[in-house]
């Protein structure tokens, strides 16, 4: 458990791998690459030079946390430089205000004078590119290394994905990269934006990150800074939904860690929340929270509002689950799922919301069932990612899911992404699209900078969002078929579904050691072999 004022966080030094561009006059731009500078001497012979205006951007290769560090060695004093960092190398050139470029949250670009002869950081946010700049035509300067300070967790990853297929694999990965990024101390929905903590967007990334680490206190931080900023009869952020996230994250957290000690003190406070939620759904199932949310693509749809009935269904589930903890009849749950499950409208566009309807134990139209099982991974929702795989499975089969996930996964990849991100949508390819990884040219589109909606618009768009990391449980609890029948993993059943893979093994943390499993095709069957740690009871099915 975090302790006030405790930063269990570590720092690194990184190395830019390549220089995406040096304008005006830059002599040996080369030498920052690769190249970590311990200490700032008074006879440097190997130092790039930037006379007059000029600029570098330099790519670190992969999504950062943290900031960036210059050793400079000769510097004109009074002469201005311009330090800006980005998630994509146009949002590291791009002014203050255009296409939504901001300081928002945390410092993005500055304006300073340096001192010579001086080994100095700055920054705190998300990027992968670094730009320096000098604003006058007397500048003259002399570095020895640019370096990306990487401010991180040390928490390791225990957990892992391997297939048949690479792109999955890759996938997996790079979903894992995500979340940890964004377990700091807390976990913060993203590292450039908006660092802050949304229980909604926690329970994606829960199921992620006990999925990949090991449980050491950052989750039930992370719920107790919400609760405690939120005394009932308050929304938790001031999101009704999100209070329904928070029933359904305790109840995922007992499951995953078995933390019987810290469930049991919520008692009162999830007493409070349900009654809150009962008292917001009259008998005829109708119901009035105020406002509805589901996510930002489908927020002010006509199908929004079943998808709140769907989350509150599901909401009650998990509130069961902890009544039978808490010793409390199931007289809370069950009136809420009787009530809000009197009444149902038919989803006519929104896949997450038909995705939450199946999930949550409706019957779907044939309709419905369409809009789930046609048109590969268009509409996808980067936040609603575990329900709508879980769905297409169950209501198509699991290849048209994989491929699905491939499609809208895969999309990110192809465009440069090494973290997964906050929106995403696959029309975002079509035509003549600059990926994030390198320069617009002339005509082509901004893929960051030129879309995004609601409070992300443009370079505002988070490209680390943990809340996409929902690939992770799908692939653990559908493929692999793991789930948790008793607390703390200590009964498990596999029932692997492999969809068209010749093979899939994973090992996931548990709070007794690794669970190792694996699954192969062999003469028309699935193959399963586990390999449990002791205190963990496995059935095969």
């Amino acid at each position: 458990m975090n302790e006030i004022g405790q930063d269990r966080r570590i720092r690194e030094f990184l190395v830019p791998e390549r220089i995406v561009l040096a304008k005006g006059n830059v002599e040996r731009p080369e030498l920052l690459v690769g190249r970590q500078a311990d200490q700032i001497g008074l006879n440097e012979r190997e130092l790039t030079s930037m006379r007059g205006r000029s600029l570098l951007l330099v790519d670190f290769g992969r999504e950062l946390h943290g900031g960036i560090r210059l050793v400079v060695a000769h510097y004109k004093s009074g002469a201005r430089v311009r330090l800006r960092v980005g998630e994509s190398a146009n949002e590291a050139l791009a002014e203050l205000g255009y296409k939504g470029c901001s300081n928002d949250h945390s410092l993005r670009d500055i304006t300073l004078t340096l001192p010579f002869l001086s080994d100095m950081e700055f920054f705190s946010s998300g990027f992968r590119f670094a730009s320096i700049e000098f604003l006058d035509e007397d500048a003259e300067c002399t570095v020895k290394a640019i370096n990306a300070v990487y401010v991180h967790h040390p928490r390791p990853k225990l957990g892992s994905f391997r297939c048949s297929d690479s792109l999955i694999e890759r996938i997996y990965d790079t979903a894992a990269a995500t979340v940890m990024l964004c377990a700091q101390n807390y976990i913060w929905d993203g590292i450039k934006r908006d660092r802050l903590v949304w229980m909604g967007d926690l329970y994606p990334e829960i199921t992620s990150l006990l999925s990949v680490c090991a449980d050491d206190g950052c989750v039930p931080s992370s719920l107790d800074f919400v609760v405690n900023e939120t005394p009932l009869p308050g929304w938790m952020n001031g999101y009704p939904m999100y209070s329904m996230w928070w029933v359904m994250n305790l109840a995922e957290y007992y499951r995953m860690t078995g933390n019987r000690e810290y469930v049991m003190k919520q008692r009162e406070y999830f007493r409070g929340v349900l009654e809150q939620i009962d008292n917001c759904i009259s008998e005829n199932g109708d119901f009035d929270f105020g406002m509805n949310f589901i996510d930002w693509p489908s927020h002010g749809h006509a199908d929004e509002p079943e998808g709140v009935r769907c989350l509150c269904r599901l909401c009650a589930r998990s509130a069961a689950e902890l009544e039978a903890l808490y010793g409390m009849e199931h007289t809370l749950s069950s009136r809420i799922a009787e009530k809000i499950s009197r009444k149902s409208a038919e989803v006519t566009e929104k896949r997450q919301i038909a995705a939450l309807k199946l999930l949550s134990g409706a019957a779907l139209s044939a309709k419905e069932r369409a809009l789930l099982t046609e048109n590969g991974a268009a509409g996808y929702s980067t936040f609603m990612s575990y329900f709508l795989l879980s769905a297409q499975s169950e209501a198509a089969d699991m290849p048209s899911a994989l491929a699905a996930l491939k499609e809208y996964y895969g999309g990110m990849l192809k465009m440069g992404a090494t973290s997964f991100w906050e929106d995403f949508d696959l029309d975002w390819m079509r035509g003549n699209v600059c990926p994030i990884d390198r320069v617009c040219r002339e005509g082509e589109i901004d893929i960051h900078g030129d879309y995004g909606k609601f409070c992300y618009i443009g370079y505002r768009h988070s490209l680390c969002h943990g809340w996409s990391a929902g690939v992770i449980p799908f692939l653990v609890r559908r493929v692999l078929g793991v789930k948790v029948e008793e607390p703390g993993y200590t009964r498990v059943t596999v029932s692997p579904d492999l969809g068209d893979l010749e093979f899939a093994e994973g090992e996931i943390p548990t709070p007794h050691g690794i669970l190792r499993i694996s699954c192969r095709r062999e003469k028309g069957k699935t193959v399963t072999e586990v390999s449990a740690p002791e205190g963990v009871r496995v059935e095969v099915r």
